[in-house]
């Protein structure tokens, strides 16, 4: 009996793992096309490089998370339960990408504002990372792949640490964005002409007749 609770166990962790993957595939795919659409609609080449830049990395995050997923489980890559953190996230990429279908271009005072919503979905994803390395879901996972492809689990932690690394250097290239975004608004703001009065003591003087 203890026997087939350890297995109904295992494969519950297991199911659990794979949702959770499932899960982080189809974000992280949502989350490379966000940043690919906004890439495309701003003017500046070094912001645009850098949207980009995440983009890459989340599409990146999302083939080996697949490839992970497939090789443990054949699975339709359809998560049927979010977290409540990823669901809100989630949430807010698709209706942030109804809205970008409509523009074609983004203003760079307005894109300094999204910085902080964008600073949030990478918190989301850094947390559901975090939960997974933490835990033994890792040891779960390295036993599956062991089978398949004789994967120790140093690999795969060493996979999902560099996943979470990329994760706060997202952070760190949106938190530079926003610093070169106001650096131009600043400058735009310098630049602005100033009129110059050469003696306005004189404003309060006696009109002389």
């Amino acid at each position: 009996m203890a026997c087939g609770a350890d297995i109904m166990a295992k494969a519950n962790s297991l199911n659990s793992l794979i949702d959770s993957l499932k899960c982080l595939i189809v974000f992280e795919n949502k989350t490379c096309l966000l940043y690919k659409d906004l890439s495309e609609r701003i003017e500046s080449p070094m912001i645009r490089s850098l949207l980009l830049h995440v983009s890459l990395d989340s599409q990146k995050h999302s083939t080996v998370l697949k490839g992970m997923a497939q090789s443990v489980t054949k699975t339709n890559l359809k998560p049927t339960d979010l977290p409540k953190t990823m669901s809100e996230a989630w949430q807010s990429i698709d209706s942030f990408q109804i809205e970008l279908s409509s523009i074609d271009k983004i203003p760079e005072e307005e894109l300094i504002g999204l910085m902080d919503q964008l600073t949030t979905l990478e918190n989301s994803l850094s947390e559901e990372y975090n939960v997974l390395t933490q835990f033994n879901t890792l040891d779960v996972l390295s036993r599956e792949l062991k089978t398949v492809h004789n994967v120790s689990l140093e690999a795969v932690k060493s996979i999902f640490l560099e996943i979470v690394h990329d994760e706060e250097y997202h952070k760190e290239i949106l938190a530079l964005v926003r610093e070169i975004l106001e650096g131009k608004q600043e400058q735009i703001i310098d630049n602005t002409p100033r009129v110059r009065f050469n003696n306005p003591d004189a404003w309060s003087r006696p009109v002389a007749y």
